[in-house]
């Protein structure tokens, strides 16, 4: 496998569970499709040509990220309700310092050199989640070959599947400071396909991921990748 690691940072961050209306609550990470739309910002394609570049050219993508605080936010709107407009609020949670460590890969080094020169220079801006939360580049690794091996423990990450029984605490309490929350693991079952009709777009596929905080460890191993003292699976 070809892979490199992209660094980056952000003010604010929101990643909205796509069901989510009224109250906009956020993943603690972005979910596959966030980080697809990443890439084809970068490549300069729309979104459903990035999700066919993305099956086109078996491209992975895994995630490690942290963030330093969280808030909510009230977001007015209008809408139409009985043939009138009227105005109306929204609740939307945001991250706030948002770092994050992308890792692209495929067993097609072009490819992934191709990806890696476009975030050195993107087409579009880069954001995470919402258009406003701008995407700050820190740093662009080089092109590795690495091999798959079974892993045991991870923290801060996205797993696919469901791993809600497949894992023991790895917390080591006298080590965690008392400012830093403690987060179990979390599975979301969220979109990873579409049918596209023009600007309509509507959900074909759903798997479940399961978004890793606090440091666990697995009863069962699964493949993926160690990369200096980072354990992350390729999505």
């Amino acid at each position: 496998m070809y892979l490199f690691k992209l660094k980056a940072f952000a003010v604010t961050a929101s990643f909205r569970i796509p069901e989510s209306h009224t109250f906009q609550q956020t993943l603690p990470l972005p979910p596959i499709t966030t980080l697809i739309g990443l890439v084809g910002a970068a490549v300069g394609l729309r979104f459903e040509d990035a999700m066919k570049f993305r099956e086109d050219n078996k491209l992975l993508l895994g995630i490690i990220g942290t963030h330093q605080g969280e808030f909510k936010d009230l977001w007015k709107y209008h809408k139409i309700k009985a043939s009138e407009v009227i105005s109306d609020v929204l609740v939307r949670e945001y991250l706030t310092n948002f770092e994050m460590s992308l890792y692209v890969g495929s067993q097609n080094d072009d490819i992934v050199r191709h990806v890696r020169e476009s975030f050195l220079s993107p087409c579009y801006a880069l954001s995470a989640g919402n258009s406003d939360d701008l995407l700050k580049i820190q740093q662009i690794g080089e092109l590795k070959s690495a091999d798959e091996i079974p892993l045991l423990e991870f923290k801060n990450t996205v797993l696919p599947g469901d791993h809600g029984t497949n894992f023991d605490s790895a917390i080591d309490l006298e080590k965690v400071p008392i400012t830093e929350t403690i987060r179990a693991p979390q599975v979301y079952l969220l979109p990873t396909a579409f049918n596209f009709n023009g600007l309509e777009r509507r959900v074909s596929e759903r798997k479940s991921f399961t978004f890793v905080g606090s440091p666990i460890r697995l009863k069962d191993p699964i493949p993926g990748f160690q990369v200096e003292e980072e354990a992350i699976v390729l999505i």
